[in-house]
């Protein structure tokens, strides 16, 4: 197994475990335990692996590689197509699904051809966990259903866009967690949407919910009510050994007042926060913009009343709403000579393109001071890494999606509350550094770059050809043995 290993000297040092303590416990030497941890990555057999999370006190996927993509990932539009699959729903054919660029293992958005014929009510799906946003793409109108009875919320016209401004595709809208859905063609003309189920920011939490007790679940389900300031105070009141009455006492406001969180002023929100020592954001109303069912629409007059310059471009807006803030998206017309790179475009999440119409250049930034580039037509992808300058040049349009994925909207919270954030990211990134309780305080633990004039700890330079083996010493030219790196 590929063992990831900052995410081993990480849990090393939340458990206070030293090198030294730890290569004695896995019956190898410090300096193989030096050796392993020498690299980004070592690859261990499966029963090494296995003692090695046990004695970190956690689970071997929490060691293991994450395989994270660093460079932009490019689908022409025969590989797209080629990526098809018929999806049956209701006795017919219903969709054809097209998956665009993204890395091995991350989701990406997908096309679909709208097969359901006019007339026809299409069946409902269950919906998922994860957010989505969905844009028609024409070049026909389509009907969008979600919900069993049919209401103004639950049964509409997405409309495609106008030979006017062709580079606005449609309709947009956004959906929340587990809202079913459904589409079906609303004349004779053919359609395709395209959506995006992003990045959920609940997924852990609701991952670790099932291995709790159904009466914990419960108690937490309870404790949430409708997410309102008032709920999460009672939380927080409990947590610190508070309750209304010396809450009162302690910030001057009144008794019948902090009953009604929601109703407080923001001087008196900043004054609870600060006696229960929590952020006080948390205890502010949530912004919502969306329908009975939870979705927030954007029609295509609406994108296009919202077309505006920016670097170079014409950008739209697609839907969007304040409750859902990492799920984004605008359509993009690109005008510009090719020929020089352009990088005058930098995200601070994943992006995904979708190239509509003409033939575009994507040029991106890589690892160094090379620049990369891909020429793209209608149906052509791509996928940009966070952070990476990139841009378009030549004559066509694209659609640009976005997630959570990378920075949300709970990491720039978490950030602006940190001290010393930049010290800190830049402190914690590819860390080795022993958390200095090793035998030699100060120093870089289990084969790291000693700092602050400290001396390397735990190995030095692997051997050539030198392996681990299981409670022995490295041997030269050796294979890799039960307890050490293969």
């Amino acid at each position: 197994m590929l063992l990831d290993t900052f995410k081993v000297v990480h849990r090393m040092n939340a458990q206070k475990l030293t090198g030294p303590e730890l290569a004695m416990r896995l019956a190898i030497t410090e300096e193989e335990l030096g050796r392993l941890l020498a690299t980004d990555t070592f690859d261990a057999a499966d029963d090494f692996a296995d003692l090695l999370a046990k004695h970190l006190e956690t689970d071997l996927p929490q060691l293991s590689e994450s395989g994270g993509a660093n460079h932009v990932v490019i689908r022409s539009a025969d590989e797209l197509r080629a990526t098809r699959r018929a999806v049956q729903r209701d006795g017919i054919h219903f969709y054809n699904y097209y998956s665009m660029a993204a890395p091995v293992g991350r989701v990406a958005p997908v096309v679909l051809d709208i097969l359901c014929p006019a007339g026809r009510l299409p069946a409902l799906n269950n919906g998922h966990l994860e957010p989505a946003i969905t844009v028609n793409l024409g070049p026909g109108d389509i009907h969008g259903r979600w919900g069993t009875d049919l209401t103004e919320a639950t049964w509409r016209r997405m409309r495609a866009g106008t030979d006017a401004v062709p580079w606005v595709a449609g309709d947009s809208y956004v959906e929340p967690s587990y809202c079913p859905h459904t589409y079906g063609l609303a004349t004779e003309l053919p359609a395709r949407i395209i959506s995006y189920t992003g990045a959920s920011g609940l997924q852990a939490l609701v991952g670790e919910t099932n291995s709790w007790a159904d009466h914990a679940f419960e108690a937490m389900v309870e404790s949430v009510s409708d997410g309102a300031p008032g709920a999460i105070l009672r939380g927080l009141l409990a947590r610190r050994g508070h309750d209304l009455t010396s809450l009162a006492r302690a910030t001057g406001i009144p008794r019948g007042r902090l009953a009604e969180a929601g109703n407080l002023t923001l001087d008196e929100v900043r004054a609870v926060a600060r006696v229960l020592a929590t952020d006080y954001r948390i205890l502010l109303p949530a912004m919502r913009d969306h329908d009975e069912v939870g979705k927030t629409f954007c029609s295509v007059d609406s994108s296009v009343a919202s077309i505006r310059p920016f670097r170079g471009y014409e950008v739209a807006s697609l839907a969007a709403a304040p409750h859902l803030p990492d799920l984004t998206g605008m359509f993009m017309h690109v005008r510009r000579a090719t020929g020089d790179p352009v990088l005058d475009l930098r995200d601070f999440a994943e992006t995904h393109y979708l190239v509509l119409a003409g033939e575009i250049t994507l040029w991106w930034r890589r690892d160094g001071d090379g620049i990369g580039s891909a020429r793209l037509t209608a149906d052509g992808s791509a996928w940009v890494p966070p952070f990476v300058a990139h841009g378009w040049s030549g004559s066509g349009s694209v659609v640009k999606l976005g997630s959570g994925r990378h920075l949300s909207h709970a990491d720039h919270l978490e950030l602006s509350s940190t001290f010393q954030p930049q010290w800190l990211l830049r402190r914690a990134r590819r860390d080795r550094l022993g958390w200095g309780y090793d035998t030699r305080t100060g120093t870089a633990q289990s084969g790291g770059t000693a700092q602050s004039g400290g001396t390397a700890q735990s190995g030095g330079t692997a051997q050539s050809g030198g392996t681990a083996q299981s409670g022995g010493t490295a041997q030269s030219g050796g294979t890799a043995r039960s307890g050490g790196a293969q």
